[in-house]
């Protein structure tokens, strides 16, 4: 038999996916604009843009999420669309490095940061205290994943700083601002 608090924990997994999966819907929804852009395609011209600078093979996939195969297709097409660049390091060159050509900055910085400010404007309709509660819970999941040994992307340092913000001052608050970038709708990106 269980009791209340394990049945509202056995729906919160539903409920994420159910979350996760509408999220993702939203977020092609708004990359439409952009003939070809998938989430993937997405992710890394945005973290290459959030890198600025050459970014290797490896640490890209892990980054992404990606195995080396779906990483290789993925940049072989961003590539072939004059996206991005991969060349040999200077020092080892088994290693490829990946990084933005100027028309991949361009879309990256003109076209994609602004479709997740879009993206981002499905949590206006939540109230800001609700906004920074959502925050603050959802950090604290990633927290007990990492506690757990799942590694989980980091949270731009902006969404850092709300998320501590809420979790230290009174619920009546002003949250700053947040960064509104498409990577932190889809996980990506070091901040």
């Amino acid at each position: 038999m269980t009791n209340d608090g394990d049945l509202l924990s056995e729906q919160l997994l539903p409920s994420f996916a159910a979350v996760s999966k509408g999220l993702r819907q939203w977020v092609r929804l708004h990359l439409a604009a952009e003939p070809g852009m998938t989430i993937g395609r997405a992710g890394v011209l945005l973290e290459l843009l959030d890198r600025d600078e050459p970014v290797s093979m490896s640490a890209l996939g892990t980054a992404q999420d990606q195995t080396p195969r779906a990483m290789t297709v993925l940049v072989s097409g961003l590539e072939k669309e004059g996206l991005v660049r991969r060349t040999r390091h200077p020092d080892d060159g088994r290693v490829m490095l990946v990084s933005l050509t100027p028309a991949g900055r361009a879309i990256a910085a003109q076209q994609l940061i602004p479709a997740g400010k879009k993206v981002a404007t499905l949590f206006d309709e939540l109230s800001e205290h609700d906004r920074s509660e959502l925050l603050r819970l959802l950090t604290e999941v990633m927290r007990h994943l990492q506690l757990h040994g799942i590694d989980t992307p980091l949270l731009p340092a902006a969404a850092r700083n709300a998320a501590q913000a809420a979790s230290l001052r009174p619920r009546t608050h002003q949250v700053a601002k947040r960064d509104a970038h498409l990577y932190v709708i889809l996980g990506h990106g070091a901040g």
